[in-house]
């Protein structure tokens, strides 16, 4: 029978694994470059095979966002736990604000999102990476608005509310980095462009 405490341990090796790789890819794509860099030079790097790799990510390009999922899972969970009188607005605003904390500890302080940057500005299979699971993202969130608030929006409407706000923040902290700005001042930026996509929400 396994115990709590070996439950705990497992998981804390999966996660100090999980780590070391995306350490490891991070520090190679800057190196090498992303096109350059494969699979099993950043298992090697980190210590591990390259079938341990595909036990923790199913492609190269899912280390430049290894936390995107989880983000959008806890979205997704904020978003349908609302209570019965909170307003969309609100309850959008509270997951935007979930998502952007986490991002800014877990990439933008953690040098991912520099790294990953000139890589979604020049590289096309990381172009077509970063539109394909940013439109997954989006797809998620807009049918849990939908399902939350079914009376209020159809399928559609919802894809067009999480997109505004989802847009709004992506192109601010885009800017942001690219402008070399401080992480206070790029939240203070995603945060206020996120005030404006949920200004339009609220008159909706």
């Amino acid at each position: 029978m396994v115990t709590a405490d070996e439950m705990g341990l497992r998981e804390r090796k999966r996660q100090h694994i999980r780590k070391q790789l995306i350490d490891a890819a991070v520090r190679l794509f800057d190196q090498k470059g992303y096109e350059q860099t494969t699979v099993a030079e950043i298992a090697s790097a980190a210590g591990v095979s390259t079938k341990t790799f595909f036990n923790y990510f199913a492609s190269k390009d899912e280390v430049l966002f290894p936390h995107l999922s989880r983000r959008i899972e806890a979205a997704v969970a904020l978003i349908e736990q609302r209570g019965p009188d909170d307003q969309m607005a609100d309850v959008l605003a509270a997951a935007m604000q979930h998502m952007l904390a986490d991002a800014l500890t877990e990439e933008v302080d953690g040098g991912l999102a520099a790294v990953r940057l000139p890589m979604i500005m020049s590289v096309p299979a990381v172009q077509a990476a970063t539109l394909h699971r940013y439109f997954l993202a989006e797809t998620r969130l807009a049918r849990a608005l939908h399902h939350t608030y079914t009376e209020a929006l159809d399928l559609a409407a919802a894809a067009a509310v999480i997109g505004s706000v989802m847009g709004a923040a992506i192109a601010a902290a885009l800017v942001c980095l690219q402008e070399g700005d401080t992480t206070e001042q790029l939240r203070a930026a995603v945060e206020r462009a996120v005030g404006i996509a949920i200004h339009g929400v609220r008159n909706a």
